[in-house]
């Protein structure tokens, strides 16, 4: 049992701080999106640094989240979602890099 209370201390602490400086990106990000006047690829690059960033943040949630459901302090949440949408936001993730390897992504 302290074994799991040292990992589930582990995970609070490190996924606060990875969170701290991804939000400040994520903000300045944002920043740059709403107050530069951008051409059409350098929105593309800030949109993706926004949607990466977004995808990141997730996935140190979900880090966090799974450390609680093993020390089974997480209740699941039944849920609406778009299935689309997530593949959406998955393909977007990745389709910068698809096109600068001469890759065309479809949805």
């Amino acid at each position: 049992e302290s074994l799991v209370r040292a990992k589930e201390s582990f995970f609070a602490v490190m996924s606060h701080e990875m969170r701290t400086p991804l939000a400040a990106c994520i903000g300045m990000a944002e920043v740059l999106r709403d107050t530069t006047s951008l051409d059409l690829r350098q929105t593309e690059c800030v949109d993706a640094v926004l949607s990466n960033g977004d995808a990141m943040l997730s996935l140190i949630n979900d880090i966090l989240d799974f450390s609680k459901l093993e020390a089974d302090g997480l209740e699941l949440e039944l849920g609406v979602f778009s299935p689309r949408e997530v593949v959406e936001q998955a393909a977007a993730v990745v389709q910068i890099k698809a096109e600068e390897k001469g890759v065309q992504l479809v949805v």
